[in-house]
């Protein structure tokens, strides 16, 4: 910027079509804009409504950027319209501690941060790694320990195992995730050894490359092992995810200006840590090894 057993819908390959659905919204509407006797309920129900931004009270709703392909924090249901996955649940446990709705937006993933920049989203949750080069533009609030690796298929007819395996091989990276830069680097360093640079094409999602993965039109698809184990359990053996070359952390993104929401959205996710929630969110998805003791803000550092 993903094994198992899941309920979250039909196989991830087959779903592409219901993957690029836009505009989707989380379970329930939007409350309407004002009311103090509504800001009254929200207040009485939930114990951080209080120290919502005022516009964010007044409006009852957060809007979230997500590209809403990435199993297992965030796909499309089975009904076609329904986002479901670790984000949407976590975000369901933190609407009942701000008492206001998280309303998710689908949208290209290389489009949250200039969404989030340019005002048009409060908030995002799409299993975004937390980097320093993109906290010059966003602040990351850290709940997940990451890591990206490669994927190939059963078959791997390049043989690639490593990053060095990668020099002159055909190599999917999705627009706007970290494994883009991570594929750049070792262009220069298979070029620097004398070897073939690797030969990158950059996807809009997800769901593009691993197709061009299975077509052969690639030899290797760099994403985070999580959403790739899952994608590779559900490929019926057809694909494999190599174990992570690099640790980091998932973050949910804020405008850089947008402390108090920050602060906020953090102390609902340290409630729903103490309540035993966030565990059994990650535990129920099978990802409560990736479990972090503290959500830090903008705690990547390399």
């Amino acid at each position: 910027m993903s094994i198992f057993e899941f309920s979250l819908r039909k196989p991830a390959l087959s779903a592409i079509a219901l993957a690029a659905v836009v505009g989707l919204t989380a379970c329930g509407g939007s409350a309407s804009a004002g009311g103090d006797a509504s800001a009254a309920a929200n207040a009485a129900k939930a114990p951080l409504f209080s120290q919502l931004p005022k516009e964010i009270q007044s409006a009852g709703t957060i809007k979230v950027a997500s590209n809403v392909e990435y199993p297992p924090f965030e796909s499309i249901d089975k009904d076609g319209k329904t986002i479901v996955g670790i984000d949407r649940e976590l975000a369901d446990a933190i609407e009942k501690k701000l008492g206001v709705t998280l309303a998710f937006d689908n949208i290209a993933f290389d489009a949250i941060i200039p969404g989030l920049a340019s005002g048009r989203y409060d908030m995002g949750m799409s299993a975004m790694s937390d980097t320093p080069e993109r906290q010059k533009q966003v602040s990351f609030l850290d709940y997940f320990s990451a890591g990206a690796g490669i994927m190939t298929t059963k078959t791997n007819p390049h043989n690639v195992k490593s990053l060095d395996d990668l020099c002159g091989a055909k190599v999917g990276i999705v627009k706007g995730t970290t494994e883009d830069a991570d594929a750049a680097d070792q262009s220069s360093k298979c070029q620097a050894a004398g070897k073939d640079q690797l030969a990158i094409t950059i996807y809009a999602g997800q769901n593009q490359a691993v197709l061009a993965l299975q077509s052969g039109r690639v030899d290797a698809f760099l994403l985070d092992t999580t959403s790739g184990s899952v994608v590779a359990a559900e490929s019926n053996g057809d694909l494999v995810m190599g174990k992570p070359y690099q640790q980091g952390f998932f973050g949910i993104v804020f405008p850089k200006e947008s402390t108090d929401l920050t602060n906020v959205v953090q102390k609902a996710m340290e409630q729903i840590k103490a309540d035993g929630t966030y565990k059994a969110i990650l535990t129920k998805y099978k990802m409560d090894d990736h479990v972090i003791e503290k959500f830090t803000v903008n705690g990547a550092t390399k």
